[in-house]
């Protein structure tokens, strides 16, 4: 059994060890433990491990209460000299051992309810006797600046306000951005005239839907917690209450999935059919080169919807110059390999980025599902599940991290919400498709006889969209 390497700034090496506790071989991270052992990790006098920190605020609702997780601490903060120890060790304790312990007790109480306490302590009786009952240990605590920092966001906390330094979303307070993020934004590429009422799909610049599209998504991501995205609320039945803007990044992505292929089977003309699929070719380019990975995936799953699909003769009218677009983009989103294309380029990218957040949805479902909550043999609380579900997470907010420098156009932003809003019945989408190209022999080529909503790249985003079939 590994142990981590050690920043000293204590001599302890007279304490005795959580006996509980187990380190990873290699990288000497936290494997697994008992709750107990866990909390004195977290407040160790002799290395502070920022990482773990993170991982056990970000997921400890698995395996402990805030009410249990208090009590630990403030347990912790008074600690003793352990049994083991000679009355000669009792100075070093109290002179240089315990006040350290004391010190980081103070930090991660701080660190708790300054970031994580909001997405994982509901507003209920019990949390707010929570904060009282630290408000008190607080103001009996010794006078110092951690007590006094600690003693403010706690009033803050019990006022209702954010405490200064938390992070706050990047995002506008709704899905229409309304301001430009910065002067340097490229000048938008809009018509002569722009008709607030019908702007002809067609006469508007690919380049710019992308660009509106992003700056519409982005304030949906923007705002969506840590909180949303463990144990799977964005599936349960209090969704809209636990992951509401999880459920509404969803449901944008549904919205624009749906929109590509009734805009493109609302056209009867074959001509013009073909267009509104290059157009939107085109659309799903920029959203690539601006790294909208989601609107992508949303653009192709349109285009690949099975009455979009089945449409031989319209397929084949689309230009090469097209379909040599297209063909990058598919190949990016590609499901092969656990979509190890569309992984590599989302470890490569820089934000601002808007990843498709179905995979992440799938990862967290497969970590939560395919990982047991204690370890087989000691049954410790297994941490290795938990740094995965932390790392998946902070990946989803290291990309909420830069806003677009993109100049919002409303007239188009309204004209894109309102397209996305109208309802679509998937039947009739089919029975269209029918219409338009009755079965024949463009059909015996294809691999779709019967409807069927998505396209394969998306079945990720399908699973993690289970909550709309209630």
């Amino acid at each position: 059994m590994g142990e981590p390497e050690q920043d000293k700034t204590v001599d302890s090496s007279h304490v005795e060890h959580p006996a509980r506790i187990v380190y990873g071989s290699e990288t000497g991270a936290a494997r697994a433990g008992t709750l107990a052992a866990l909390v004195e990790y977290l407040t160790c006098p002799d290395k502070l491990d920022a990482s773990f920190n993170r991982t056990f605020f970000a997921t400890y609702t698995y395996f402990t209460s805030g009410t249990e997780l208090l009590q630990l601490l403030l347990e912790r903060y008074d600690c003793a000299l352990p049994i083991t120890s000679h009355s000669a060790q009792s100075a070093v304790w109290s002179d240089q051992i315990k006040p350290v312990i004391r010190s980081r007790v103070m930090i991660v109480l701080n660190q708790w309810l300054e970031d994580f306490w909001v997405w994982n302590e509901p507003k209920n009786p019990e949390t707010q006797k929570n904060l009282l009952k630290l408000q008190a240990f607080a103001q009996d605590s010794d006078s110092s600046i951690l007590q006094q920092k600690l003693l403010e966001t706690i009033q803050c906390r019990l006022a209702g306000v954010e405490p200064r330094g938390t992070k706050r979303p990047l995002s506008q307070p709704s899905s229409i951005a309304t301001t430009s993020s910065s002067s340097s934004a490229p000048k938008p590429i809009l018509p002569r005239k722009l008709k607030p009422s019908k702007p002809q799909f067609l006469k508007l610049d690919a380049r710019e839907l992308a660009r509106q599209l992003t700056l519409m998504e982005s304030c949906i991501f923007g705002k969506v917690q840590p909180g949303e995205l463990l144990h799977k609320n964005w599936q349960r039945k209090e969704s809209l209450t636990l992951a509401p803007n999880v459920r509404a990044l969803i449901q944008f992505f549904n919205q624009l999935s749906s929109w590509v292929g009734a805009l493109v089977l609302a056209e009867s003309d074959l001509k013009k059919r073909t267009q509104i699929i290059g157009h939107f070719i085109n659309v799903a380019k920029t959203c690539h080169e601006i790294q909208n990975y989601s609107a992508v995936v949303a653009i192709l799953s349109g285009l690949q919807s099975a009455p979009v699909y089945r449409l031989g003769r319209t397929w084949a009218m689309v230009t090469q110059r097209d379909c040599d677009t297209l063909e990058p983009l598919q190949a990016l989103m590609s499901s092969e390999q656990n979509h190890r294309i569309y992984r590599d380029a989302l470890r490569r990218a820089i934000p601002p980025c808007i990843p498709f957040l179905g995979l992440f949805l799938k990862d967290l479902i497969f970590i939560e599902d395919g990982n047991p909550a204690l370890t087989p043999d000691e049954r410790l609380i297994n941490f290795s599940k938990y740094s995965m579900l932390a790392t998946t997470i902070h990946t989803v907010q290291r990309f909420q991290e830069a806003m677009y420098c993109l100049q919002p156009v409303p007239e188009l932003q309204e004209y894109l919400a309102t397209e996305l809003q109208q309802p679509s019945d998937l039947q009739k989408m089919w029975g269209r498709s029918c219409e338009l190209e009755p079965r024949g022999r463009w059909d015996k080529n294809r691999e779709r006889d019967t409807y069927t909503a998505t396209g394969g790249m998306t079945t990720s985003m399908v699973v993690a969209c289970m909550v709309f079939d209630d």
